[in-house]
């Protein structure tokens, strides 16, 4: 990753944080110029993260709002390593899964080097990852390139995922909550996520402690709709009880 890359998501960190932040001060703080932070600034405001503000610029918290892949991907790293561990011993050999497009989900690919699996697979980042393990074999949904997810989204990625009955899907979302299910900001994602969750007999959602209790725009999936919750260490215990309370199992990846 590049150090302007490192940077902006060190910005946008701060911003989920502080909810603003300020030019001079970013400047400062990355010993950069306020014309390098300021294009920074434009970026993530072009993704639609911010709102730049003449001295800085203010976090847009609305419920469509999604970061890159690439910012999300720097955040909470170490949880998210440890929930693709533990989904990757839930997947036994000769076992056909599905997936998801994420920053989380593709970390359970980092763990299966060693199986004898059928992976199918919509994200771009899982595929490089996986392709060079002789003894998957993988298969890529296609679709249109989405900049977000880093993967493949769109009705030729949901008529492809259609097709297929597989063991287990491993799904991730930008929200979770009992009430209002699992959630993300585009209804073009929710449609694949909604695919890939019909095309598994088991269900698995991985997300971080950070989503629990938060909802977006788009629902795809009712709480019932899965089988299993992986999380980190964080998540509180009363909303994990109360997820457990629903009669679906809950591990905390430590």
């Amino acid at each position: 990753m590049s150090t302007a890359a490192e940077r902006r998501i060190k910005i946008f960190n701060i911003l989920a944080e502080k909810k603003s932040v300020e030019v001079n001060e970013l400047a400062n703080l990355f010993s950069v110029s306020t014309m390098t932070i300021r294009r920074d600034l434009a970026i993530l405001e072009k993704q639609g993260i911010l709102t730049t503000t003449y001295g800085g610029a203010i976090i847009n918290e609305g419920t469509a709002i999604e970061p890159s892949f690439y910012l999300k991907s720097g955040q909470m790293v170490e949880p998210k390593s440890k929930i693709g561990f533990e989904a990757a011993n839930l997947i036994q050999n000769g076992d056909s899964i599905l997936i998801d497009c994420g920053s989380t989900t593709m970390q359970v690919a980092k763990h299966l080097q060693n199986k004898n699996l059928t992976v199918i697979t919509n994200s771009l980042v899982v595929c490089n990852l996986l392709q060079a393990y002789t003894k998957i074999k993988l298969i890529m949904a296609p679709g249109v390139y989405d900049e977000k997810s880093a993967g493949f989204l769109g009705p030729m990625t949901v008529e492809f995922l259609q097709k297929y009955n597989v063991d287990k899907a491993f799904i991730g979302a930008q929200g979770f909550d009992i009430v209002k299910g699992a959630t993300v900001p585009d209804e073009i994602d929710a449609e694949v996520k909604k695919a890939i969750c019909n095309s598994a007999k088991q269900r698995i959602l991985m997300v971080g402690h950070e989503k629990l209790g938060t909802s977006f725009l788009v629902k795809f999936a009712d709480y019932r709709d899965f089988d299993c919750l992986i999380t980190d260490e964080f998540a509180d215990d009363n909303y994990v009880q109360m997820i457990r309370d629903k009669g679906i199992k809950v591990i905390l990846a430590k």
